[in-house]
């Protein structure tokens, strides 16, 4: 159903926005990555994440799983940005929840869906990263009210899992898990660094290029495509990495 598309689309789009927005470069900007100060947050989100793939008990629909971590997650908005070291924990625990299970209903392989939804993210934490980090409350808020909505329009949703699983070798997943890890130490570099302003300056810019890579990777179906695209990309960022962090 398309109203189910869109749901999807529209949950894991501004949940991402939140935790690019909210955690990432709010938060953490706010206590100025203070590794002392917000290891509440990332303990809560290492349990948080092993707990959304735990026994709930009578709770064991994902969605009511999701109803409950956004539930914590208003509330907590609420608070942005000074949160004592409890609630920076629940936060962390939420995310942590969030996360896998947000991913989890897309098994079905949707693309669609999670091109829509990765463009809703990229776009909108592109257009308000130079947005104020303390004053981001409403906007904490206005994302966990969509994603509430959206929510509740999957209430009945149910993923439907093939039958048969590719099981494929773990150095398989290597250059996608060192991508990650060089992407976001890229993305740190270039949003502290005194010297690149590029975020206020080429928004548009950094936007068409968000896009245009997840056009190109929508259309990347030949897997070994794929894995040479995906070492191309460790190379890349690994390269950049280096040369931002010379500056």
């Amino acid at each position: 159903m398309m109203i189910y598309s869109i749901a999807l689309s529209l949950l894991l789009g501004f949940e991402l926005s939140y935790y690019l927005l909210i955690v990432q470069t709010g938060i953490a900007a706010h206590y100025n990555s203070d590794l002392i100060t917000l290891f509440p947050m990332f303990a809560g989100g290492v349990f948080g994440t092993w707990l959304s793939g735990a026994s709930w008990g009578a709770i064991q629909n994902p969605i009511h799983k999701i109803f409950i971590a956004l539930s914590l997650q208003i509330g907590l908005s609420f608070l942005y940005p000074d949160y004592p070291f409890f609630t920076l924990a629940l936060l962390g625990l939420e995310v942590g929840v969030m996360a896998p299970l947000g991913i989890y209903l897309f098994k079905a392989k949707q693309q669609k869906e999670l091109f829509f939804a990765l463009a809703i993210a990229y776009t909108t934490g592109t257009s308000f990263f130079m947005f104020d980090v303390d004053l981001r409350e409403p906007m904490a808020v206005l994302f966990t009210v969509v994603t509430l909505v959206a929510a509740f329009i999957l209430k009945d949703y149910k993923v439907h899992i093939e039958s048969k699983t590719i099981s494929h070798p773990f150095v398989s997943y290597l250059p996608l898990m060192l991508w990650l890890f060089l992407d976001s130490n890229l993305f740190e570099t270039l949003s502290r660094h005194e010297g690149i302003n590029i975020w206020s300056k080429e928004t548009s810019l950094i936007m068409i290029f968000h896009l245009s890579g997840l056009v190109a990777a929508y259309y990347v179906l030949n897997s070994t495509y794929l894995y040479s695209l995906s070492l191309a990309a460790v190379i890349y960022s690994l390269i950049l990495n280096c040369l931002f962090c010379s500056l």
